[in-house]
């Protein structure tokens, strides 16, 4: 949640009390002033009574339902944006809902990451108007690590404390989640910022090209060597050099990338003179360097001085709710290039993506966005855009909506949440911290569920 004062006020209307309070909970912590009413009858009355930013009301509630509590909000107040929340399958009044003003609505069951998703860019269009006048802002280098999920939040932490520091850092994580981007905001966020940030993928050369790609070489040093050539190191010179793939340098080129780290110097290939260099190193790796050391294909001296700070990139099935944030930045830049206005994906797409396993990670997001972009005939990426197999992959997880072939609506709500519950305890091997950071929910909300659903 990136809201920076208590200026936004939020109304959020449910007579589900779980669901109330858990709104009302992020949207609090996140620095909102939260009121709640739990029908639409005390909800009308709170409108009547005071103005709001955004209202966030449950479509079917005793008394007034959110479609009476919309026209109420617009009517009082044609600023306030309202977010219908409906149940799945009412997507006729959800449409009904927009032609009467609504600024969005969420399906059920819903993803808070969504509603913040949301809810944020009403509030970065509100700061637009207004001028953000003493209102901080971001960092500029955040702009590479995106996402609203705590393991997102830490790491943006971790960026922002060690950026200053001339230390080492060790960037582990799957291939595919944006190593190198949480390298350049590791740069940018530090004093080198306006020096050079030179990059190198270690696993794409033989040893002899990396080194002379590393230090350089003089005239003659080798066949075809017909002048002198600066290295990275040397193009680095006050900045940051960046080591992707570090795991695959042979152990003889790291002898002498471990002479540049504790000496800070180094000689070009075929050279004698001792050149002196300011560099920072940042690495990354998508191997187990510790299991390497023990098969003797990494030094063990040269691990300990990259990894003076150590950094993770989980993978983004690890971190599910940084998918809408990732969803609204690729559809804007692929937009963009392909000269078209491709704005959302639809709920069924959402759902589908926050429930796939991403083996290909940040990097097949993107892949798949950038096809969806170029086949949207719409403004909307609907499941015709979406790659087949993803769509197999649906199919065989268990993780599908509960079809309720009888009771109520609420009762096929809290069996589906039941459901959704389980799953995360045992994907999570009954971690509650970890369900609950997945589910998007406090622990302690999680604690009450599992008892209501008697799920112990």
């Amino acid at each position: 949640m990136t809201k920076k004062s208590d200026s936004y006020r939020i109304l959020v209307a449910d007579d589900k009390a779980n669901i109330r309070e858990m709104l009302a909970d992020t949207f609090q912590e996140g620095g909102f002033a939260v009121t709640t009413a739990s029908n639409g009858l005390e909800a009308i009355e709170h409108i009547q009574k005071e103005s709001f930013d955004v209202v966030i009301t449950d479509l079917n509630m005793p008394g007034k339902n959110g479609l009476e509590v919309l026209q109420e909000a617009r009517g009082y107040s044609p600023d306030t944006q309202v977010i219908v929340v409906t149940a799945y399958g009412t997507i006729d009044v959800a449409v009904e809902a927009m032609r009467l003003g609504a600024h969005d609505f969420v399906t059920k069951p819903f993803k808070l990451a969504e509603i913040e998703l949301k809810v944020n860019k009403i509030v970065r269009k509100k700061d637009g108007a207004r001028g953000s006048e003493g209102t901080p802002k971001a960092p500029a280098w955040s702009r590479y690590i995106l996402g609203k999920s705590d393991q997102t939040k830490q790491l943006l932490k971790m960026v922002g404390k060690i950026g200053a520091s001339r230390g080492t850092v060790l960037i582990t994580g799957p291939t595919g989640t944006g190593k190198e981007l949480v390298a350049r905001a590791i740069h940018d966020a530090s004093p080198r910022k306006d020096k050079p940030f030179v990059a190198l993928n270690c696993a794409a050369l033989a040893p002899g090209t990396l080194e002379s790609e590393l230090f350089g070489h003089e005239k003659g040093a080798f066949t075809g060597a017909a002048a002198q050539r600066t290295g990275r190191f040397e193009r680095a010179h006050t900045g940051t050099l960046f080591l992707d793939e570090v795991g695959e340098i042979d152990p003889g080129i790291q002898v002498k990338l471990l002479r540049v780290l504790q000496d800070g110097e180094f000689e070009r290939v075929g050279g004698v003179e001792p050149i002196k260099v300011d560099v920072r190193i940042v690495a990354a790796t998508n191997r187990d360097l510790r299991e390497a050391i023990e098969q003797g294909r990494f030094r063990e001296d040269f691990y300990y001085r990259l990894n003076v700070f150590s950094l993770r990139v989980p993978a983004l099935s690890e971190r599910p709710d940084d998918i809408p944030a990732l969803v609204d930045h690729f559809l804007g830049r692929f937009s963009a290039e392909a000269g078209k206005k491709v704005t959302a994906i639809n709920d069924e797409v959402m759902h589908l993506f926050m429930h796939y396993p991403w083996p290909g990670n940040v990097r097949e997001l993107e892949n798949v966005l950038e096809r969806a972009v170029v086949l949207a005939e719409g403004e909307v990426v609907t499941r015709e855009e979406v790659p087949q197999e993803m769509l197999f992959e649906q199919t065989a997880t268990p993780s599908e909506p509960v079809k309720s072939t009888s009771g109520s609506l609420a009762e096929s709500t809290e069996q589906l949440e039941s459901q959704i519950i389980r799953e995360a305890l045992e994907r999570f091997r009954w971690n509650k911290t970890k369900a609950a950071e997945h589910l998007g929910i406090k622990r302690t909300t999680l604690q009450y569920k599992i008892k209501k659903y008697e799920l112990e």
